[in-house]
This record gives C-alpha cells, sequence and structure tokens, in this order.
C-alpha cells in the first residue's frame, strides 16, 4: 500500500483513489457545505458551466479572484458556507473545482482538506491500496498551503500502514511537522486572500480535524461532478 503526492494535477493518470486538495478554500468549503447539510456538490468546470448547471432553487456559489461572482449566491468561503441544508450546491472555482476534473479518472474520488485530514487518509485507505493526493496548486503552479495540508492527509495514511512514494510525499510529510497556521499564513494563497478583505478564511481553514464529513464523488449531471457524504 502506498501514497503520492502530485504538486499539480495529472490529467489522466489517476486510476484507483484520488483526493483532491485545495486547502485555502475550495475542498475546504466543500466539506462544510456537505457537513451543514448540503444534499449534494456539483462540481462544474467552469463559472459559465455553472450558471448552466444551476436548476431552480440550487444554490451557486463560487469566486474568481478570490470574489463571489456577479449572479453568485454565494462565494468560496468557509465561513460563509451556511444556509444549504437539503439544497444542492453547484460549484466553481478558479483551482479546486478544476482540479477535481482534472482527477475524474479515478475509480474513487475524494476532497480533503485540513478540517476533515483524518477522516479523509482513513476512507481513502478504505477504498483501495494506491491513494493519489493531487494538490490543485495556484493558477498553474505548485501551492505551499496545499502541500502542507497533503501531508497533514499522509501523516493519517502512514498510521494506516501505507508507505510514501517519490520526493514530492516525503516533502508534503516534512512540511506537515510545523504550525498549520504559520504556514498557511506564509502561502501566496493566504496573501491575496488578505488583498481582498478574508485573511479570516485562513485562520478557518488551518483547523485540523473539526469534523469528518468528507465529500466523494458519485457521478456526473452533464458537465458537473455531483459529490455527497463520503
Amino acid at each position: 500500500m502506498r501514497f503520492r503526492v502530485d504538486p499539480l494535477p495529472r490529467p489522466g493518470t489517476y486510476r484507483e483513489v484520488a483526493v483532491v486538495v485545495d486547502v485555502i478554500r475550495a475542498t475546504t468549503t466543500a466539506g462544510v457545505y456537505l457537513k451543514e447539510g448540503a444534499k449534494a456538490l456539483v462540481l462544474a468546470p467552469s463559472l459559465e458551466a455553472a450558471r448552466l448547471l444551476r436548476a431552480p432553487g440550487e444554490v451557486l456559489a463560487g469566486e474568481v479572484g478570490g470574489l463571489r461572482p456577479p449572479g453568485f449566491d454565494l462565494g468560496n468561503s468557509p465561513r460563509e458556507a451556511k444556509g444549504v441544508a437539503g439544497r444542492v450546491v453547484v460549484m466553481a472555482t478558479t483551482n479546486g473545482t478544476k482540479a477535481a476534473h482534472a482527477a475524474r479518472g479515478a475509480a474513487h474520488l475524494l476532497l480533503g482538506s485540513l478540517q476533515n485530514a483524518t477522516a479523509t487518509a482513513r476512507l481513502a485507505a478504505a477504498l483501495g491500496e494506491e491513494v493519489a493526493l493531487v494538490c490543485a496548486g495556484k493558477e498553474g503552479q505548485a501551492a505551499l498551503d496545499d502541500l502542507y495540508a497533503a501531508g497533514v492527509i499522509a501523516r493519517g495514511l502512514l498510521a494506516q500502514g501505507f508507505a510514501p512514494q517519490g520526493d514530492m510525499a516525503h516533502l508534503a510529510l516534512f512540511l506537515a511537522e510545523n504550525p498549520p497556521r504559520e504556514v498557511l499564513l506564509a502561502s501566496e494563497a493566504a496573501r491575496a486572500l488578505k488583498e481582498v478583505g478574508l485573511l479570516a478564511d485562513v485562520e478557518v481553514s488551518a483547523q485540523v480535524d473539526v469534523h469528518e464529513v468528507v465529500p466523494r464523488f458519485r457521478g456526473f449531471r452533464g458537465e458537473g461532478m455531483v459529490f455527497g457524504r463520503g
């Protein structure tokens, strides 16, 4: 049993279990939506696709440049992921939802964050013997915050008897020895959120193991990838 860490998605390479990580903020927010009682998440490949996918009564959520796009009900903030109980949330973000689409060939696809790190590791280990931790990155570049969160999830895989494969896995584990808040605040993603007045989202995203809800891929709805509670 082994795991690898991809600093950026590698489309077409995922076969068994893939865990997508966009800790600031998409996969963190996705987990909160389901924890708050959302019926399902539909991850769209683009903002325009999200607009087309939303059915009457559904919640449209997403971001561009860190902010809620015009006409959307919610942004991409885990602090604002409220009022969704019993409803479907259609979501599109700059990096995280695109990363989920890039990993769509996996037999089992999960969304991991620091908030659900241990539960994500436990579920991933139960689903297969080859796990890929897929970092979303930031606009095509590797991201410190995602590598760190992948390392925290990786520690859970180590506890389940999995072995790291490759230098990126060891690097992520090394990063995970540091305090989450310090690492996340040092990231480019945190600096970008500070510029738009959303630094408090980083504090929430840095919380470790505050719930056990893991978004799990269930199938497609048009171009959208549907996720429910794992």
